[in-house]
């Protein structure tokens, strides 16, 4: 909805579960839908990926998603793979204060100062600040913005 108000024209979401959705500007996909399309040849490339509260659960199984310790870092990639050129991608994780990587299993990761430069390896952030520690105000999950 957000960035349909900010001036999309269309919004594609990817979630694990099927969503019922009626709305004519939003398209819904799962994962293995969307595997489908790119293994059909389907040349889907996006100006913009949004991603907010949701990689840092890639990998771990919760939502029924394959065990892999490089999940999050995978699905950022592929991010990337569908991003065009010169496209964006605004990410949020979850931080915290001192800095430190965590990993609350199967729930979630917190992103400091080894995995964050990991992640967003191969994107250049264009909005200031290498990490959420650099923040004049600490903020638990911020948004940054990266070009391809």
């Amino acid at each position: 909805a957000l960035v349909l108000y900010l001036g999309a024209q269309h919004v594609t979401t990817l979630e694990y579960g099927h969503i019922d959705n009626k709305h004519p500007n939003i398209t819904t996909i799962t994962p293995d839908e969307f595997r489908k399309a790119y293994v059909d040849g389907d040349n889907i490339q996006y100006d913009i990926v949004v991603s907010f509260s949701s990689i840092e659960h890639s990998g771990l199984g919760r939502y029924g998603d394959a065990l892999n310790p490089w999940g999050d870092i995978l699905a950022i990639a592929r991010a990337r793979c569908v991003t065009k050129d010169g496209g964006y991608m605004v990410l949020a994780v979850p931080t915290q204060k001192e800095y430190n990587d965590y990993l609350q299993f199967n729930g979630h990761r917190l992103y400091g100062k080894n995995r964050y430069p990991i992640l967003t390896a191969n994107w250049k952030q264009i909005d200031g600040a290498d990490h959420p520690k650099a923040l004049p105000v600490y903020m638990e999950q911020p948004a940054f913005v990266f070009q391809k």
